[in-house]
């Protein structure tokens, strides 16, 4: 069976590579065609064409990676393929010892001569179906429901911005940094937790010396904003900003405009956006974290055209899967008993008696502990209960943690 399947794959191959080279072909067609237009309703659907042409692009190159890979399946030790023959040999021979195949195990087996109707192979032609038959889900990260990831997948494709809210810890950042390597784009972080500032770190800022006198300087963002290859911009912790700078800036980036004024150049200078940056923002909303909005403002969330999705930590079973696979020398045992401790906070933190819960960083942490030679009773103690100090004499928060951590047992 092994050379049937490689040759099986390797003609599959061919058509592949074949349909590569046409969209390459239809690309350069309709950018040549587009270079040359001077009417902007056809210029528009060029553009859309093209996009459409590299989105069954990129799903065709996925798919000829993954070939390979199965192709590779099928190699014996010796770096070659298994022979067809020797396995059909093998089926013979067992024919041929001493009964008749499987007549003599279940009684003959009467042919069925009626006509059966042959059922139609369905095909979902549509773009969350080729995603689907294309990308596998990462094993770095889980989701409660996987077409969460496929939708996200489908709006960086059609250009629709992403803002994922959740509790410190769930995985947002992370996300945002799996699907830009998944879908090969350049990656760009700008994290508003850490500056009183935004201005600055999204346009710039006048710089000084004696030689050159006075210039200012763009910031990081407005080449991220530029990268031809079309950047992933991740916009972290957008509900950290409490100047209200941070949304007048990127209002004009992130609707329709498309563009950045820099007010402080020599030249009051307008960046205009590369047509396939894409932007994934991520904001913590609720009533521990500290600086941070109860709430978005209705025209923030008007800009992310792709929805908003609200990330909440994962059922036990699946952050168990979750450590096992980032921490990959933790046992299972310790898994769960980290996660069913996670979970028990959790519990208490949604039923208002603690005012904190413990993230899945947090669980990172402690499986990372116990690999590293930690009792798991240390290792909760010392991850956790920093974020449950004794404030104005009052300990309840900490002392329900402690009880939690004994009774997880050593």
């Amino acid at each position: 069976m092994g050379s049937f399947l490689r040759a099986s794959i390797e003609r599959e191959a061919t058509l592949v590579d074949e349909k590569i080279k046409n969209a390459y072909a239809s690309i350069k067609v309709y950018t040549d065609a587009m270079d040359d237009c001077d009417d902007p309703e056809a210029i528009e659907l060029y553009r859309k064409n093209i996009a459409e042409k590299e989105s069954e692009l990129w799903l065709l190159q996925r798919k000829r990676d993954s070939m390979k890979d199965e192709s590779e399946t099928y190699r014996d030790d010796a770096g070659g393929y298994p022979e067809s023959d020797r396995e059909v040999e093998d089926i013979t021979l067992l024919s041929e010892d001493g009964h008749k195949g499987l007549e003599d195990i279940f009684g003959k087996v009467e042919e069925d001569t009626t006509e059966k109707e042959i059922e139609p192979i369905i095909i979902d032609d549509s773009v969350i179906g080729k995603l689907k038959a294309s990308v596998d889900i990462p094993e770095e990260f889980k989701f409660k429901d996987n077409m969460t990831f496929y939708t996200m997948l489908r709006n960086i494709f059609r250009n629709k911005y992403i803002l994922v809210t959740g509790p410190s810890g769930c995985g947002k950042s992370s996300l945002g940094k799996i699907l830009a390597d998944i879908t090969s784009k350049p990656f760009h972080q700008f994290n508003f937790g850490d500056t009183m500032n935004p201005a600055a770190k999204l346009l710039g800022d006048t710089k000084y010396n004696q030689e050159d006198g006075t210039w200012f300087k763009p910031s990081r963002f407005v080449s991220a904003l530029q990268d031809s290859e079309g950047s992933f911009i991740m916009l972290d912790e957008v509900t950290r900003d409490r100047t209200g700078d941070l949304g007048n800036i990127l209002m004009p980036v992130l609707d329709g405009q498309r563009y950045l004024a820099l007010d402080e150049s020599d030249d009051a200078d307008v960046v205009q956006l590369d047509r396939n940056v894409f932007f994934f923002a991520t904001a913590n909303i609720g009533r521990e974290y500290l600086g941070a909005a109860h709430d978005l403002d209705r025209a923030w969330k008007d800009r992310f055209t792709g929805g908003i999705y609200e990330l909440e930590y994962l059922p036990q079973k699946k952050e168990q899967e979750l450590l096992e696979v980032r921490v990959p020398k933790v046992s299972e045992d310790d898994a769960r008993r980290i996660t069913e401790f996670a979970k028990k906070i959790r519990d208490l933190y949604k039923a208002e008696e603690l005012n904190v819960a413990v993230s899945t960083r947090m669980c990172l942490s402690v499986a990372e502990l116990v690999v590293d030679g930690m009792t798991l009773l240390e290792a909760l103690k010392h991850t956790v209960l920093p974020f449950y100090p004794i404030t104005a004499g009052d300990d309840t928060d900490r002392v329900k943690v402690i009880q939690a951590i004994q009774s997880m047992g050593d």
